[in-house]
C-alpha cells in the first residue's frame, strides 16, 4: 500500500505543478476565464502570504513556517506508510502531505504561490476567494482525519 500512496503523492503534486504552469503561461494576472456555466473560474492571483494573503508582506517568514509546518506532517506520513492497515489515516495524510509540498513547492521555487480556482457566489467574500488544488488537498485530508477520528 505504501508504494500506491506514494504514487497517488506524485500524481497529486504532479496535476498541481501542471495547472500552475498552465495558468502561468496561459493566464494573465487580473485575467478570470469562466468554466462550468460560471459557477468556477480559472484565474491567476499570486499569494506570498498564509490563507487570505495574511502576512503577505512578510514572505520569509511565511517561508520558513510553512517549512517547519511541513515538515512533522512528511514525518508523520513516512512512518503511517510503514504500517499496516489504516487506509484512511493513510489516504488523508497522503493528501494532505501533496498538498503542502505542492504549496511549500511554489513558496520555495516561486517565492509565491499560485492561487487560480474561483468560484462564482452570491457572496462577494465568497466570490473573491481563489485557491489551487494544493489547498484542495489539503482540506479534503484534514476532513478525512477528522471524520476518521470520530469514528
Amino acid at each position: 500500500m505504501a508504494s500506491r500512496m506514494c504514487g497517488l503523492f506524485a500524481f497529486l503534486l504532479g496535476a498541481d505543478e501542471a495547472v500552475k504552469e498552465y495558468v502561468e503561461a496561459n493566464i494573465q494576472a487580473g485575467e478570470e476565464r469562466k468554466l462550468s456555466g460560471g459557477r468556477f473560474r480559472i484565474r491567476k492571483v499570486y499569494n506570498s502570504g498564509f490563507a487570505l494573503s495574511s502576512f503577505s508582506d512578510r514572505p520569509d517568514m511565511v517561508r520558513k513556517i510553512s517549512l517547519a509546518a511541513g515538515a512533522p506532517v512528511f514525518l508523520y506520513w513516512f512512518r503511517l506508510l510503514a504500517s499496516k492497515g489504516r487506509f484512511i489515516e493513510k489516504l488523508g495524510t497522503t493528501l494532505m502531505a501533496a498538498g503542502a509540498a505542492g504549496n511549500l513547492y511554489d513558496r520555495i521555487m516561486r517565492g509565491k504561490v499560485v492561487d487560480y480556482i474561483g468560484v462564482t457566489s452570491r457572496s462577494s467574500f465568497l466570490s473573491k476567494l481563489t485557491a489551487n488544488l494544493a489547498d484542495l488537498y489539503l482540506a479534503a485530508g484534514s476532513i478525512l482525519l477528522a471524520v476518521r477520528r470520530m469514528f
